[in-house]
């Protein structure tokens, strides 16, 4: 599903949680699927899920949905002006990628790190346990499996 601009911006009134992202990735069948929930205030404004194709990443299997969906995520940001955001994520790679705290040693990752680091995207990152519960991060699970059926056209 394409990233779209989202036309309903409002001013953020004190003490509202601003841009929330939860992103997930799934393999399923050889077949690699990224999901992701945005939350605006605490309020969803956009479900995104899709495939990864990339033959060179599926060796990655859901680490590579993991971080198509941080990068689906930042280019909504970008595309509505959003600044900053904090995304929540259940697998630690994708901050410890990005921050540095662990080294990007394969292309996919390097990339990864580059696209994140280059984005102009404020990020606080926010770990969750997998498959605990969590409304949000279960439905990014969801449209992470979902993504592995999707041909990406």
């Amino acid at each position: 599903m394409p990233i779209k601009k989202t036309t309903t911006k409002q001013a953020q009134p004190a003490g509202k949680k601003g841009i929330e992202i939860y992103v997930d990735g799934s393999f399923i069948d050889g077949r690699v699927g990224y999901g992701l929930v945005i939350l605006r205030d605490g309020v969803a404004v956009g479900e995104f899920s899709g495939s990864v194709e990339n033959e060179e990443y599926l060796t990655a299997r859901q680490v590579a949905g993991e971080l198509f969906a941080v990068g689906k995520a930042l280019q909504w940001c970008k595309i509505n002006g959003e600044m900053s955001a904090t995304i929540y994520y259940d697998y630690t790679g994708i901050e410890c990628w990005a921050t540095g705290k662990w080294k990007a040693k394969l292309p996919l990752t390097q990339r990864y790190t580059a696209f994140v680091r280059s984005s102009g995207i404020r990020i606080s990152w926010q770990k969750v346990a997998a498959h605990t519960g969590d409304f949000w991060n279960e439905r990014a699970d969801e449209l992470a499996k979902q993504g592995t059926s999707e041909v990406r056209s």
